[in-house]
C-alpha cells in the first residue's frame, strides 16, 4: 500500500526532529483507529516549532453513497407483511430508526435481527430503496476528528480553507498571518517529501514502550514531551 501520510518541517533544520517523527506517529493511529484509511487519499502535516505552526492538507477520496435498506437488510414478502432481516449490524440503529419514523407502533419485533412491516404499508421494492444513513455525512465527523487529534490542543487560533476535495487547516498558539498561509501553500505545491523508515524505527519503538500516544492527547505538545 502507498504511503498516505507525510510530515514535514518548514525548518529545515529540524527535518526528522522529534515532533516531526512523533506527529507522523500520531496521524497514523489516529487514521487506523478511525478506519479511514478509504478515506482520504493524503494526509500532508507541515511543521514549525519556531513560530509555533501546525498545517494539516487532508485530500479526500471519492464520496460514499448513502447506504439504502437493499445494502444492509434483507427484504423479504410473506402473507402477515414484509419480513425485514438485518444483516449489516453495524447499520441496526439507523434502520432501526428509519423503520420506527416510517411504521412507528405497527411494526413487529421478532427478534433482534428481523422485524415484520403490516402488509400494504409499503410496496416492497420501494421500501428497499428507503435510505437507513448517510457514510459520507460520518465520514466528515470521522475526518475532522482525526485532524483534531494530529492538532496539539493548546493551537486554538484556526485557519481553515476548503476547495474541491482538499481541506486544509492551520493552528498555532498566536494569530496567523498571510504570509503563513501563502509560506504553507507554496510548501504544499511541492511533492510530500516521505520520511526515511529507518527515522521512524526508533521513535515507533519509544512509543510502545512508553505509552506516548495517551499522554499526547491530553495535550501536550509533540516536540515538548
Amino acid at each position: 500500500m502507498s504511503e498516505k501520510v507525510f510530515v514535514e518541517s518548514l525548518d529545515p533544520s529540524y527535518q526528522y526532529g522529534y515532533g516531526v517523527l512523533m506527529l507522523k506517529v500520531i496521524a497514523e493511529h489516529a487514521l487506523s483507529e478511525l478506519s479511514l484509511g478509504g478515506a482520504l487519499e493524503e494526509l500532508r502535516i507541515l511543521v514549525d516549532m519556531r513560530k509555533p505552526l501546525v498545517a494539516v492538507r487532508a485530500l479526500l477520496g471519492p464520496p460514499l453513497p448513502p447506504i439504502r435498506v437493499m445494502d444492509c437488510a434483507r427484504v423479504q414478502e410473506a402473507a402477515d407483511g414484509i419480513h425485514v432481516v438485518l444483516l449489516d449490524e453495524g447499520q441496526a440503529p439507523f434502520l432501526a430508526r428509519l423503520l420506527r419514523e416510517k411504521f412507528g407502533g405497527s411494526l413487529e419485533q421478532l427478534d433482534r435481527w428481523e422485524v415484520v412491516v403490516p402488509a400494504g404499508a409499503m410496496p416492497a421494492k420501494e421500501l428497499e430503496r428507503l435510505v437507513v444513513s448517510h457514510p459520507q455525512e460520518r465520514m466528515g465527523e470521522r475526518i475532522m476528528d482525526a485532524l483534531e487529534r494530529v492538532i496539539p490542543v493548546g493551537f486554538r487560533v484556526r485557519y481553515a480553507e476548503r476547495e474541491g476535495n482538499s481541506l486544509l487547516i492551520l493552528a498555532s498558539e498566536n494569530p496567523i498571518p498571510d504570509g503563513w498561509v501563502e509560506e504553507v501553500k507554496e510548501a504544499l505545491r511541492k511533492p510530500p517529501s516521505p520520511i526515511p523508515p529507518e527515522k521512524m524505527e526508533g521513535i515507533r519503538r519509544k512509543v510502545e514502550a512508553a505509552e506516548i500516544l495517551p499522554k499526547f492527547k491530553e495535550g501536550a505538545m509533540p516536540w515538548r514531551l
